[in-house]
């Protein structure tokens, strides 16, 4: 392929008519020394309507420098490699915050029709109380355990209703396995799970958020964040999803930084 200079940057030079040979992302055709390619873009809602939201790349002088742009209602930025990262955890939190809205819309607002299949009578606990009488509550049906076991064998004494306040529905939340070393010097690093949890809800507890479902969330071994509800949990995962991304950036400088430190050291 010849090639022109423009601005002493070489610039292939396209057949007219024909598919960019120089990127498989650019849509432009024909004899083009700029080069330009929507690859992202959120649809508006009306017909005809232009994209709410669209990202690009392009190499607008033909020199090899290529820059991302994203335009949101007519407004256009420009970003770098780390500034496209950083606008798109900007954007993803967004989509995590609007999910969050959905479900708590739909939690609010589904109600399907009833049919035989559906139907199903609530399911409830019960303990029965020495000398006679009991005491009864809602099972909810994501419950993988309940205390309410223990009480199963044999009545509960009246002077013992105060343990009422430790029942405790719940579902285990899986943790990610990972190599934590304790905080001594000589602490060797041993496998546990960060991040498990439980959703659960404590019907007697004198903490009303406890009084609901909520979830209780260990980080590492006795370490909680407690009584989340659904906006924490949303800002949790939007932090480690951006968390990930710094974690991917600091990989590829760890590669460059243990290749240079082979070279030098």
């Amino acid at each position: 392929m010849k090639a022109t200079t423009v601005d002493s940057a070489p610039v292939p030079v396209i057949a007219p008519n024909s598919a960019c040979s120089a990127y498989t992302w650019c849509t432009d055709t024909g004899d083009h020394h700029s080069h330009m390619g929507v690859v992202a873009e959120v649809l508006g809602t009306g017909q005809g309507s232009p994209p709410h939201l669209q990202a690009w790349l392009h190499d607008l002088d033909g020199d090899g420098e290529l820059t991302a742009s994203f335009t949101h209602r007519g407004d256009s930025n420009d970003f770098d490699v780390a500034g496209l990262h950083s606008y798109a955890m900007q954007v993803g939190a967004f989509a995590s915050q609007v999910m969050a809205l959905a479900d708590q819309l739909q939690a609010g607002t589904y109600s399907p029709e009833p049919t035989a299949d559906t139907v199903k009578k609530p399911t409830t606990w019960t303990i029965t109380i020495e000398g006679g009488g009991h005491i009864s509550g809602y099972l909810p049906p994501w419950v993988e355990r309940s205390s309410v076991d223990d009480y199963a064998e044999k009545p509960l004494r009246a002077d013992r209703l105060g343990l009422l306040v430790d029942i405790d529905h719940w579902l285990t939340v899986e943790g990610v396995e990972m190599s934590v070393a304790g905080p001594g010097y000589k602490d060797l690093a041993e496998p546990e799970d960060v991040f498990r949890g439980y959703l659960q809800v404590r019907p007697f507890d004198s903490d009303p958020l406890s009084r609901v479902p909520h979830v209780d969330l260990e980080v590492v071994e006795g370490r909680w964040m407690e009584n989340l509800g659904p906006a924490d949990l949303a800002d949790i995962a939007d932090k480690l999803r951006a968390q990930a991304a710094r974690l991917d950036q600091t990989r590829k400088v760890l590669v460059q930084a243990r290749i240079d430190w082979e070279a030098n050291a």
